[in-house]
Parts: C-alpha cells; sequence; structure tokens
C-alpha cells in the first residue's frame, strides 16, 4: 500500500474559482459535561487545555485543546431548548462537526447551496462562524474565521 502524504490545500475549486479553506481549526466533540472530560483529554492524552469559554449564542460551553495543528473543541450545551441537546439525545456524546478556517468568511458562505441559508453566529474565541449545509454525507461542517472579529 502507497504511503500518504498531505499536500497543499487545493487553491481552485472546480468551477475556476479559489478556495477559501485555509486550514483544518478544530473537530467539535459534544459532550453532556466537559469537566467529565476534561481529565481525559489533558492528563491521558496530555493536549494542553488552552481556553475555557462560554458562548452565549447558541448557549454552548466550548473548551479547547491543543492537538498540534489543530483544536479539539468540547461543546456542551449550557441552555435549555438548543440544537446541541436534540443532537446528543439522538447520537450521543462523540463527534459533532469539523471546522474549517477561512480569511473572509462571506467567500465560504458564497459556496452553500443557493436555497439554504447559513446563519453567521458569534463562536468561540470571539470568532464568527457559520455550518456549511448541503454535504452530501450529512457531516456537519463548521467554517470559521481565521482571527478573532472586533
Amino acid at each position: 500500500m502507497a504511503e500518504l502524504e498531505a499536500s497543499a490545500p487545493a487553491d481552485v475549486l472546480a468551477g475556476g474559482g479559489r478556495s477559501p479553506f485555509r486550514r483544518l481549526d478544530h473537530v467539535g466533540i459534544a459532550v453532556w459535561d466537559a469537566d467529565r472530560w476534561i481529565p481525559y483529554y489533558r492528563d491521558v492524552l496530555g493536549f494542553p487545555l488552552v481556553g475555557d469559554e462560554q458562548a452565549e449564542e447558541p448557549g454552548t460551553r466550548l473548551v479547547y485543546f491543543d492537538a498540534g495543528n489543530a483544536f479539539l473543541q468540547l461543546v456542551e450545551p449550557v441552555r435549555e431548548g438548543i440544537d446541541l441537546r436534540d443532537w446528543l439525545t439522538v447520537h450521543g456524546e462523540g463527534i459533532h462537526h469539523f471546522c474549517l478556517a477561512v480569511d473572509d468568511l462571506a467567500d465560504a458562505v458564497r459556496l452553500r447551496p443557493e436555497d439554504e441559508e447559513a446563519p453567521i453566529f458569534r463562536a468561540g474565541r470571539r470568532r464568527n462562524a457559520c455550518f456549511l449545509t448541503g454535504a452530501p454525507d450529512g457531516i456537519r461542517i463548521e467554517v470559521t474565521e481565521t482571527h478573532p472579529s472586533r
């Protein structure tokens, strides 16, 4: 079997435009109680805990671990009536989404199907973000800015 090698992201989309995606930012792991999982990721796996914050919208606690080339993000619901609670009830704890970083969020939003909305929200680390829809495999793809918003 041939050894796989990572390559730089494709600069050109199938339609001839440039890809807005710069890198994998994080993998979001949905959990009911982040405090229960922090010792595992920090003490057992050895990932430094680099952030712990509350995002008022959408009502989640976000805990970040530095995994080297991207972050692992624990996502815990902290309010009733948010979509993450429903998702956890159906799917249980585990990988919820992956997130790609972009220089300009508007460029990434333009890639969504025309008939679908991609509401922009204030995400963790003071960055704006949105979820893209329409992936044929149903995987949740978040897109976030590479730098904090003002």
